[in-house]
């Protein structure tokens, strides 16, 4: 049986480090997941891309780059830091003001089918936190 290639859709970024990058992030992913023909799915992934990008910003350190890319039904949004801490899920309690974004994320994922990982840089403490998502109806 001959291979073939499947065509990959990706686009990646820095959303920068201050408090506007996770609107950076919602803002990159909708306009990409619309040129793609895949706007119906525009709302779930800028809310599991921004609270990514939201971790790094609060527990990473360097530059933060985003990538997300498209092949066969599957929708990856990867957040990359330099810094070695690792996402840790919680409970938070009633009162926080934060702590619910991997919660939120895990929830979307139940929902919708889907991995949550980390892959650790191969030189060094940095990491890249992904998510994949299965989109109903993939190409």
């Amino acid at each position: 049986m001959p291979l073939t290639a499947v065509p990959e859709l990706s686009a990646s970024w820095p959303p920068g480090r201050g408090l506007t990058a996770p609107r950076n992030a919602r803002h990159q992913v909708r306009k990409a997941l619309f040129g793609w023909g895949l706007g119906e799915h525009a709302e779930d992934a800028e809310l599991i891309l921004s609270e990514l990008v939201a971790n790094a910003i609060s527990h990473g350190t360097g530059l933060v780059e985003t990538r997300i890319s498209y092949s066969s039904g599957l929708l990856r949004m990867e957040v990359h830091d330099d810094g070695p801490g690792r996402p840790v899920l919680r409970e938070a309690a009633a009162d926080d003001t934060s702590g619910r974004g991997l919660t939120v994320d895990y929830g979307l994922l139940d929902l919708h089918g889907g991995i949550f990982g980390v892959e650790d840089d191969a030189d060094g403490d940095g990491k890249t936190v992904y998510v994949s998502v299965c989109l109903a109806g993939g190409q």
